[in-house]
């Protein structure tokens, strides 16, 4: 845009962004002298592509996407993530429930009144009423408007990825991300790859509420008529006893359990499975969400590749896959066409349990909001002491804490083995 409250750049000022972008092909144009500093340095860095526009009425940023582009130029990054590009050029296709290089179709999740007991296969679960049917976009304005969250150009957040357009991390508060959820979806809400770049996608994934007083005393209120009908989730049991070992508030530890997805249409979460063979369910507040869904018996065919935990407050996945389910690498992942999928569009009302070991890959279709929470059972419990180990940073405590922790958790690894009460309904 037209820098119209401040005197035109000097030269001095256009060859020394220049020398910030040696790789910069194409050449500056006359008017740049009298664009904001910032929009030159966009401009270069993404090599030209990211021209300024003047404003027709309409507004074409919001702090968020500005913070995001900045980033953008910040990390030298002239394209958009591959992850990103292969969705856009997939939504084109009309056709969103299908993987053209399977050799079977995606069937679609199977759909039920209520979840069984014993989750082996994806199931979707339909509530016309719940507590938080009227917890969308605009009744978390309120609540977070003082909290600050990191968004990722990919979530969750892995060990090893190393792309720079992979790992863009921009820090924003809810509020913002709302408003930047809605310009999107009025500005590009067709993903369109020529406006990659200008309208880069983040996602606010993995956001807590819960730990806030406020979201806290809701959680407390509601914790029990959150579970879809038929889950049996027997971690708040087994929780309540590792925070009484460890002299921990229950609910301080416990709302860590319940998280919030943000999206924009065409943010992405990638394709991974839950962390310590948790059972997940997904809860649609707002908006529509795509799903993709893959058997424990494809692992091979996904190429597994596994990291260890990272130390993000949003989360991060252990297990993920470098396969693009849209456009899969011929050589590299030849075998995907063997894979056995099964998707499921998301509507608010509905639930999706996701069994342990199920692989997830999910994209936002429009501004929404979706619950997730992650439930272990008697089949799965084996598990469950590794989550509780990560409730603890090793590498800070002293070595004779570490021998404590770990001692007390193997003790509590003990007890849940031996708990045969499959009663989830307790007094916390």
């Amino acid at each position: 845009m037209a820098n119209l409250l401040a005197t035109p750049l000097e030269k001095a000022e256009i060859d020394e962004l220049l020398s910030l972008f040696p790789d910069f092909k194409g050449s500056v144009p006359e008017d740049a002298r009298f664009w904001n500093k910032s929009d030159l340095e966009l401009y270069i860095a993404s090599n030209g592509q990211l021209r300024p526009k003047e404003d027709q009425g309409k507004a074409k940023s919001c702090p968020l996407l500005s913070r995001a582009r900045q980033r953008l130029a910040e990390l030298k990054i002239g394209e958009a993530s591959g992850e990103y590009l292969s969705w856009a050029r997939h939504l084109q296709r009309k056709q969103l429930q299908q993987l053209p290089s399977l050799e079977l179709m995606p069937t679609p999740v199977q759909t039920s009144t209520q979840a069984p007991a014993v989750p082996k296969v994806p199931v979707v679960v339909s509530a016309r009423d719940w507590c938080g049917q009227t917890w969308d976009m605009d009744f978390w304005k309120r609540l977070g408007q003082n909290m600050w969250w990191t968004c990722r150009s990919r979530s969750p957040a892995f060990e090893h990825d190393r792309k720079a357009a992979d790992s863009v991390d921009v820090e924003g508060s809810p509020p913002e991300y709302m408003e930047y959820a809605q310009l999107l979806h009025s500005m590009d809400p067709d993903c369109l790859e020529e406006n990659a770049l200008a309208f880069p996608r983040i996602i606010m994934d993995g956001w807590c509420p819960f730990i806030s007083k406020e979201g806290a005393a809701l959680l407390e209120k509601h914790w029990r008529d959150l579970t879809p009908a038929g889950v049996k989730d027997m971690s708040p049991k087994w929780i309540k006893i590792f925070t009484t070992v460890f002299n921990m508030d229950f609910m301080d530890f416990f709302a860590r359990f319940y998280k919030l997805a943000l999206g924009a249409p065409g943010s992405i979460s990638r394709l991974h499975r839950a962390n310590n063979g948790a059972h997940v369910w997904h809860r649609q507040i707002q908006g529509r969400r795509l799903f993709f869904l893959f058997p424990p018996q494809d692992t091979a065919i996904l190429a597994e590749e596994e990291g260890a935990a990272v130390d993000h407050l949003e989360g991060y996945a252990a297990s993920v896959s470098p396969v693009d389910i849209f456009h899969p690498n011929a050589k590299r992942h030849a075998a995907f066409a063997k894979a056995s999928a099964q998707s499921a569009i998301l509507h608010p009302g509905e639930s999706l349990i996701v069994p342990k070991g199920w692989w997830q890959y999910a994209v936002h279709l429009e501004p929404s909001v979706t619950l997730h929470h992650p439930f272990w059972g008697l089949q799965n419990r084996s598990h469950f002491s590794e989550e509780l180990r990560e409730a603890f940073i090793a590498s800070k405590m002293p070595p004779e804490l570490r021998e404590v922790a770990a001692r007390n958790i193997s003790q509590i690894h003990d007890r849940i083995m031996e708990d045969d009460d499959d009663d989830s309904d307790f007094d916390i």
